[in-house]
């Protein structure tokens, strides 16, 4: 909006104070500082390539570039059968620690994965179409409604998906054996009708 009332350096300049003091936020709330200096350096790699091409469009370009990368890497996770899923499922709950050894998480983990890669295609392809064409201000309005609102439905996907494919209630959690029966840390648990 900046840049369209003012120009692209003020654009630009908006942008940083906007990336600064979200950061000097996340901070003070104690969040993780990964994602403050991934979201910092992001819009300051983004205000660069954008003063570099003299080009309102060119702000976008590495984000374009980041969902082409993100889809090969998506792809690449599945040929290697280590779709990268499997991973967040198990930073998120210890349950799926051993989350390869199991059929019902590995389809998951395949599923969720490939709705993330849909989601990546689907950035990629507006945003790629739309800065070809040169429509900066659709261009805007794509990665607005292509940022938290698609991150969102993506979220709600993959939490569906594992649910219903790999609930987290069937796996111990590693270091757990059940009281009737032995089994290996991340097995399958048997739960009873009057266990539920």
């Amino acid at each position: 909006m900046v840049n369209s009332a003012a120009g692209l350096l003020s654009g630009i300049i908006a942008a940083a104070v906007v990336a600064v003091a979200l950061f000097v936020m996340r901070l003070v709330r104690g969040e993780p500082k990964q994602q403050a200096v991934s979201g910092l350096f992001a819009v300051a790699v983004a205000g660069f390539v954008a003063s570099r091409t003299k080009s309102t469009k060119g702000y976008f370009l590495p984000s374009i570039l980041k969902n082409a990368a993100a889809i090969v890497v998506g792809v690449v996770s599945l040929v290697l059968r280590r779709p990268l899923a499997g991973y967040v499922m198990a930073g998120f709950d210890r349950r799926y620690t051993n989350w390869r050894d199991h059929r019902d998480t590995m389809r998951a983990a395949n599923w969720a994965t490939c709705v993330w890669i849909i989601v990546y295609v689907l950035r990629f392809g507006i945003q790629g179409i739309l800065y070809w064409a040169g429509e900066t201000g659709w261009l805007e309005a794509a990665n607005l409604a292509l940022g938290l609102p698609l991150f969102g439905l993506g979220v709600l996907a993959t939490l569906a998906i594992v649910r219903r494919m790999a609930p987290a209630a069937q796996f111990a959690p590693p270091g757990d054996v059940p009281a009737d029966e032995p089994a290996q840390a991340g097995q399958p648990v048997r739960v009873d009708a009057a266990d539920e």
